[in-house]
């Protein structure tokens, strides 16, 4: 019984048979309307036409009335009954007639869209609060066409099976819910893909809100600061059954990232949206999302969507859409937020009455609406504001954690990668297209292929138990010992792991990472490190073990290597081999040491602390350039340096100032002490899975930083007390606007004995190259020549416009170009003013946004003294 009862349950999904409608969609001249919208009336039921125009909608029997939706064209209603067989529903929608509105017209002053956006961008976060939880069926369809592929990455991806104008598919299946304010949970019960069948749809959570005040960081049309950034249109109106919507051309003042263009249509009164066709580009990619919505217990709610993108970026060109259907249930609509709130704008006509501050506090947005009948789109606002600050304080007295922005969780069905194509065949809502079909067999004929390849190198490797990859051997791999365990293998031809300098030669470097994982992201490591100095004929090691949680950490590291006098490693080996081999210019200074450090770190502690710090025990040595040492490229102007830093402070004391006069030192001890206590009020985060993930927070970061040399135990020869304070804040401005600045500020209290490495150094540059943290790194500073053992003040400060210089042009804009102003600035007493002002261009290079190219202009104490040009990214790298 239990056999015919499984086999029962397999084969169920290949008997099952569905009916409903199904055809095609067009316009009255035959062509056809891709991703039309088709609903059944007064339920959320509803799909999406394919890109051909094709639909196909599964309903149980009985009467419906079916809406046929288009934007730009009249929406067409048929009444059909659904009994034992599939109904065929061709389509013919015309263009929709738009009737203007001649009071509306009558004002010379203002085009009558700017009264219907304030109403509308009044009560926008009205219609944000109104649903206070729903489930829903989420059936999402990406479809995408490469149509070129780099020359470095044809013969990679064509083995996963992406080539040039084929079709890659995604498809998924999910339930939603969400609750009031900000909680989301969803269970994928199916995916299905061309590519890895293991892959998760990355469109899981494609849900975007044009009531809020961004999407996908840009400015809604509807955000309390859209009349800023946009100009409207009227263009007309149009009845639907008993309504009135309006068209409204959304115009940007000036178009490019940050800002949409396009047409949004509002309903007369409600002033909710209708649906909407909107386009921005981001990054050199164009974008455009076209939303339908439908009505359900009095509330528009959005449930169709197709989000389109399409441009190049790092050489790649290509389109891809995605298909988003929501079939709403149990939705539950939050009774203080009823419809029949009349909005006036104030511009035109005063409300009858005001709210006092009384009612405000202690009535409720039900009863104030009531009370009022009528309300400006300014009072509105304080009622909304009043109730959501009531409703924090409820759900703080409730011990609920307010600073969550957003609360998602995901699970995904143990089924979800299996379903079968009579399950697919059954659930999706919007049919395949032909290319769509023929890209799903070709990849199950090449999934097959990998699999019996995998078997067959997985039944040879067995057989061959001898197999060797030298490349593995040279650059590196990482290697599953277990479930718990893994091991990192870096080789010695690994770009960071070869370098060279003039005190070593080439150096080659290699290490073993043993990790072992437990739960919750905490994780043991053991790590030991070999460095082979070729021309010191020397070799070199450390070894690191240590645990790391999600907040906390502690990590002891000791053994035999070099380090740069900046512990902050101001130039990477890489960066310095290509200086010293084709430059002639030895810019990094090293010195040897046998240590042994302790260090901690405990972050996000109350979410707003953070501490880390050190305790270090060394003895340090002097080391020197090898003898006859020499480029690959002789320059006559150019010669290498002693490996010893030149340091004005340092000479001064020894009155030479003579910039070869570099700094030397005998063999000693060392023990150190440094710690950093992190302050950064009024963070906020989202949960994912139950664990938090930090948001940028545009509030300060203030540090408090102290640093000891600890004089006698252990002989240690060091003897200072160093304390600083920094600030630091990043700001947006305006769309796609940032200002950052940083400033610190510091003094040694005590210097009795202070070696160069314990001095306060600065990020500089000697190098065509910029790296590192643009926004706090200066481009002409030299690394060691104003480093100090006194006072000190530092300041950065960058100024990142969307629309400046050259980027009034449209065409740059639309390129996603941006423009910089930097200043970055130093006291010390050896230091008079030294001054960098700078201008930067990202994105000068077609699908390359991070690239950026600068000019900076040096002045020391207020008088010019010469000019540099950088070229670098945007990306935080190199230390």
């Amino acid at each position: 019984m239990r056999i015919i009862f499984l086999l029962f349950w397999a084969f169920t999904p290949l008997l099952a048979v569905a009916f409903g409608i199904k055809g095609t969609v067009k316009t009255s001249k035959g062509e056809p309307l891709p991703y039309a919208t088709i609903a059944i009336k007064g339920t959320s039921t509803g799909t999406i036409a394919n890109a051909e125009g094709r639909y196909e909608l599964t309903l149980a029997p009985g009467k419906y009335e079916v809406v046929f939706q288009y934007l730009g064209f009249k929406a067409l209603t048929k009444s059909i009954e659904v009994s034992n067989e599939t109904i065929t529903l061709n389509i013919a929608l015309e263009e929709q007639a738009l009737t203007i509105n001649e009071v509306r017209i009558g004002s010379k002053s203002e085009d009558p869209a700017y009264t219907i956006m304030r109403r509308a961008i009044a009560k926008a976060r009205f219609h944000a609060l109104q649903v206070q939880s729903y489930n829903a069926r989420a059936y999402i369809k990406s479809s995408g066409l490469i149509k070129n592929i780099p020359f470095y990455a044809v013969g990679s991806l064509k083995k996963e099976g992406i080539e040039e104008g084929r079709p890659i598919v995604n498809e998924s299946v999910s339930e939603i819910r969400f609750k009031q304010p900000n909680t989301y949970n969803q269970r994928v019960i199916s995916t299905r893909n061309t590519l890895n069948q293991d892959a998760i749809s990355p469109n899981a959570f494609i849900m975007a809100s044009f009531y809020n005040a961004t999407v996908g960081n840009a400015v809604s049309p509807l955000s309390p600061k859209a009349l800023t950034y946009y100009k409207f249109e009227y263009q007309g109106s149009f009845r639907e059954g008993d309504l009135e919507v309006n068209k409204i051309k959304v115009i940007p003042k000036s178009y490019g990232e940050g800002v949409f263009r396009g047409q949004i249509y509002i309903i007369e009164n409600t002033w909710a949206i209708h649906s909407l066709d909107l386009e921005t580009t981001a990054e050199g990619l164009d974008f455009q999302m076209k939303q339908v919505y439908n009505p359900l217990q009095g509330v528009w709610l959005p449930t169709t969507s197709r989000i389109r993108f399409a441009g190049s970026l790092l050489g790649f060109t290509g389109e891809f859409n995605h298909a988003i259907s929501l079939t709403y249930n149990d939705l539950k609509v939050n009774p203080a937020f009823v419809e029949n709130v009349v909005v006036l704008d104030e511009k035109i006509e005063k409300p009858s009455s005001d709210i006092s501050k009384k009612d405000l506090r202690t009535k409720k947005l039900n009863e104030l609406a009531a009370q009022q009948k009528e309300v400006s789109g300014k009072q509105l606002r304080k009622m909304l504001k009043e109730y959501e600050k009531q409703d924090r304080n409820e759900r703080k007295a409730q011990k609920e954690d307010v600073n969550v922005v957003r609360s998602d969780s995901i699970v995904i069905d143990s089924m979800a990668n299996k379903r079968n194509d009579a399950f697919w065949n059954e659930i999706r809502t919007i049919p395949l297209t032909e290319l769509e079909t023929k890209s799903y067999h070709h990849s199950d004929s090449v999934r097959v292929i990998k699999v019996a390849k995998i078997k067959a190198d997985s039944t040879k490797a067995k057989k061959d138990s001898t197999n060797f990859d030298l490349m593995a051997l040279l650059s590196g791999r990482t290697f599953k010992l277990s479930k718990q365990w893994r091991l990192e293998y870096e080789g010695p031809l690994r770009l960071q792991n070869f370098s060279y300098n003039t005190v070593e030669g080439y150096v080659l470097e290699s290490s073993l990472n043993f990790i072992r994982r437990f739960k919750q992201a905490n994780t043991f490591y053991i790590k030991p490190l070999g460095r082979y100095a070729i021309g010191r004929r020397e070799l070199l090691g450390t070894l690191s073990t240590g645990w790391q949680g999600r907040r906390r950490g502690i990590s002891l590291t000791g053994g035999r290597y070099v380090a740069q006098f900046n512990p902050e490693n101001p130039i990477s080996p890489s960066i310095n081999t290509s200086a010293t081999l084709l430059f002639e210019n030895n810019y990094m200074k090293i010195y040897e040491k046998e240590f042994g450090r302790l260090a901690f770190n405990y972050a996000r502690l109350a979410d707003v602390l953070s501490i880390s710090g050190g305790i270090e025990f060394g003895r340090r040595y002097a080391l020197e350039n090898l003898e006859n040492q020499r480029p690959w490229i002789r320059w006559n102007q150019y010669a290498f340096t002693p490996n010893a830093p030149y340091n004005r402070e340092h000479s001064h004391r020894l009155n030479a100032l003579e910039a070869d006069s570099y700094y030397t030192f005998a063999p000693h001890n060392a023990l150190t002490l440094d710690v950093a206590l992190t302050w950064k009020p009024g963070q906020k985060y989202r949960l994912y899975n139950g664990r938090k993930r930090y948001l940028e927070n545009n509030n300060p970061s203030l540090t408090l930083r102290y640093a000891k040399g600890i004089p006698t135990i252990g002989n240690s020869a060091v003897d200072y007390d160093r304390v600083e304070f920094d600030i630091r804040q990043d700001l947006e401005t305006g769309i796609k606007s940032e200002l950052h600045y940083a400033v610190s500020a510091g003094a040694f209290l005590n210097r009795r004995s202070v070696y160069l490495m314990d001095y306060k150094h600065f990020m500089g540059n000697r190098t065509f190259i910029l790296y590192g943290d643009s926004y706090t790194r200066f481009r002409s500073l030299p690394f060691y020549e104003y480093s100090t053992s006194e006072r000190y003040l530092e300041a950065h400060v960058t100024n990142v416009y969307r629309r400046f210089l050259l980027t009034r042009l449209p065409l740059v804009r639309l390129a996603g170009l941006k423009e910089n102003l930097m200043v970055h600035y130093l006291l010390t007493p050896m230091a008079k003013h030294y001054t960098e002002v700078g201008y930067a261009l990202d994105g000068l290079i077609p699908g390359f946004p991070f690239f950026r190219v600068e000019a900076i202009a040096v002045f020391n104490n207020f008088k010019y003294d010469h000019t540099a040009f950088r070229v670098g990214t945007t990306f935080k790298f190199g230390n």
